[in-house]
């Protein structure tokens, strides 16, 4: 009996032991590799799970505001989170911290886990995208090459979209690569202005790429792809000629049908008139 007893309590206490460890939350553990990720200025919170069975809270502040959650990122099963809106006050340095939670409701009260991130400077930290431009020839010894601002996650009160250079002003320029076709000598040129104007050699094809020059904070962006021009081709280009002189030709052939037809029924009342039919006498 004495060894029963024991044994029993022994079940009861391991029960006990077992409920208190899945109670104390000690399974929950913070998410790893906590890092930020910003292309444009729209910003997202990345990490690794430790646990299948967990779903995480996101909050954040900054220098100059309190802690906020994204709704969307409170109590979610996620490994990322967007918290571009959050951090629309692009010379703010911020701080953000993932909380763990048990996916399971729980009737006991516990601190949850968390992992708090390194500061974030969107001014200084975000990347800046490769821009995308254009090419028009405006003489015979001009280009213009049109650059396309960048759109960012950054909004206006009225929730349009800024570009990069409504949020960098003067500090943002345009730095473009140009050389002749076929060559490898590169000249560049630099301006604030969407529209640049390149001077090149008359009759000779240029190729071109772009790359967005931040001064303060100095940053570069890619460099775009390139495009070339293409001044053998006119500005209408072969197809339409090929229409033009298949539609001449066609012209010509009906001018050429009518002409002849009418020469035809020309001489052959000519001859009528000349041969009057004679009547046959009875």
């Amino acid at each position: 009996m004495g060894s029963r007893s024991n044994i029993v309590i022994s079940l009861g206490l391991a029960l006990i032991c077992l409920r208190c460890g899945l109670s104390s939350g000690t399974s929950l553990q913070p998410v790893r590799n906590l890092t930020w990720k910003s292309f444009n200025f729209r910003t997202t919170l990345q990490w690794e799970v430790t646990s299948q069975d967990s779903v995480y809270t996101v909050r954040l502040h900054s220098m100059n505001s309190n802690w906020k959650k994204k709704p969307e990122c409170v109590l979610a099963k996620i490994t990322s989170c967007d918290v571009t809106s959050l951090m629309q006050n692009v010379t703010d340095s911020y701080v953000a911290e993932v909380e763990t939670h048990s996916a399971e409701p729980t009737e006991e009260l516990e601190e949850s886990p968390f992992v708090r991130s390194s500061q974030f400077e969107p001014l200084k930290q975000t990347d800046v995208g490769e821009a995308s431009f254009q090419i028009f020839k405006k003489s015979q010894d001009e280009i213009e090459v049109l650059v396309e601002d960048p759109l960012t996650g950054i909004m206006f009160p009225n929730k349009t979209s800024k570009t990069l250079r409504d949020i960098y002003g003067t500090d943002l320029k345009y730095k473009v690569f140009y050389w002749k076709d076929g060559t490898s000598g590169q000249k560049t040129q630099t301006d604030n202005n969407q529209r640049i104007i390149i001077k090149i050699d008359k009759g000779v094809n240029y190729c071109f790429f772009v790359q967005i020059h931040i001064t303060s904070p100095f940053k570069n962006s890619p460099k775009s792809q390139s495009k070339c021009t293409d001044l053998q081709t006119t500005e209408y280009g072969l197809g339409l000629y090929a229409i033009i002189i298949v539609g001449a030709l066609v012209v010509i052939s009906v001018i050429i049908g009518v002409t002849v037809c009418l020469c035809r029924r020309k001489t052959v009342h000519n001859n009528a008139e000349t041969n009057p039919l004679k009547t046959v006498s009875a």
